[in-house]
């Protein structure tokens, strides 16, 4: 149940330090380790964005203490999050949603979920291919959000590396275990795979992006804030290019370069399931003249 949060520590390997899931999770016993800080360094979001879901505990009737997670709608009915906050539920236990901006002052209709599907390589030990779709038992009229395909009309670099994203969510922001009710916002760079692969002592996929500041700057997400959207305004639009995965133990080292999963890694599964999703494209090319045609411009003179 949300305000109460478990930190999940993983051994990844024998070379790997401990890292924490960005989600929150149920206790397991009434003795708590200490809880962990928020969007570090957030403020609260200008706006609400129509396709933000809170991710909800069907059997908690608040909506506040029911969010534990966050995901984006990206088709009517279709929500999509992490995998680990799926990890041991069943559709009934979970609930969305959508366009919220403030937890507590909010008076839409939660929407049950239909079916769950997780990434068929999802491995939560590995911390790889951390997504999941919620398949929704009725369409939400919220506008979705668009998908990086990683082709675009401005030719950004499909790996993003140095571009400024922004991260929206719920996640705990103040010692002891205060949770935000507004919608938070922070702007955090793609940095390159060395820093969260020295951070962390892994080494990250292509199907995954680091992005954040070192520990010192204070502003990362953290529990609460997974399965968050990650996006990048492109092509005069914000489309989806990440979501929140893992990363440090915020309670101790306040934040540091957080690891997500990779939207464009995924068109192929995504497509699969959601095929009235919405991808970016690239350029359209400009047709080339035939020669026959030329021919006969040339003869008409």
């Amino acid at each position: 149940m949300k305000k109460q949060v478990l930190i999940f520590w993983v051994l990844f390997l024998s070379l790997f330090c401990q890292v924490l899931y960005a989600a929150e999770q149920p206790a397991e016993s009434s003795s708590l380790l200490p809880d962990v800080p928020q969007i570090i360094g957030g403020y609260d979001a200008p706006v609400a964005y129509p396709w933000m879901t809170a991710i909800l505990y069907s059997s908690v009737s608040d909506l506040y203490q029911a969010q534990y997670c966050g995901g984006a709608l990206i088709a009517p009915n279709w929500v999509l999050t992490a995998g680990h906050c799926t990890d041991g539920k069943l559709p009934s236990a979970i609930q969305v949603a959508v366009g919220v901006y403030d937890l507590s002052n909010w008076n839409g209709t939660r929407i049950n979920v239909k079916r769950i599907v997780r990434h068929p390589a999802y491995s939560y030990s590995l911390l790889q291919n951390d997504l999941a779709l919620l398949e929704l038992s009725s369409a939400s009229a919220q506008q979705p959000l668009t998908i990086f395909s990683g082709a675009s009309v401005q030719n950004i670099d499909p790996k993003l590396l140095n571009q400024l994203s922004t991260l929206i969510g719920w996640g705990v922001y103040a010692l002891p275990a205060s949770y935000p009710s507004t919608l938070q916002q922070i702007n955090l760079p793609v940095v390159a795979d060395y820093y969260c692969n020295s951070t962390y002592g892994v080494t990250l996929l292509s199907s995954q992006l680091c992005a954040g500041y070192a520990a010192a700057a204070s502003k990362d997400a953290c529990s609460g804030d997974s399965g968050s959207p990650l996006m990048l305004l492109v092509d005069g639009e914000w489309v989806h290019v990440g979501l929140v995965s893992y990363g440090a133990d915020c309670a101790t080292s306040n934040g540091n370069y957080g690891v997500y999963t990779r939207s464009s890694a995924y068109v192929s599964f995504i497509k699969q399931y959601v095929p009235t999703a919405k991808f970016t494209t690239g350029a359209a090319a400009t047709p080339k003249a035939l020669p026959w045609l030329m021919l006969l411009l040339h003869k008409e003179r």
